[in-house]
């Protein structure tokens, strides 16, 4: 029990510490890319290709 407890107190500090990562890197790369003229729309997705590609990236890697 005492276990179960343990992974699962530390999945839930694990996913809340990469969320507000999240949050922060997306905040910071759309204010960085639309700071320097590109429009709304690239500003949401530039972002996601990032991420994807460092998603993909690690995949490979295994």
């Amino acid at each position: 029990m005492v276990d179960r407890l343990t992974r699962f107190t530390t999945a839930l500090a694990v996913l809340g510490v990469a969320g507000v990562a999240a949050i922060i890197s997306y905040h910071h790369a759309y204010e960085l890319v639309h700071s320097h003229g590109e429009t709304d729309t690239t500003a949401r997705l530039v972002h996601f290709t990032v991420d994807g590609l460092i998603w993909a990236a690690s995949m490979m890697i295994k």
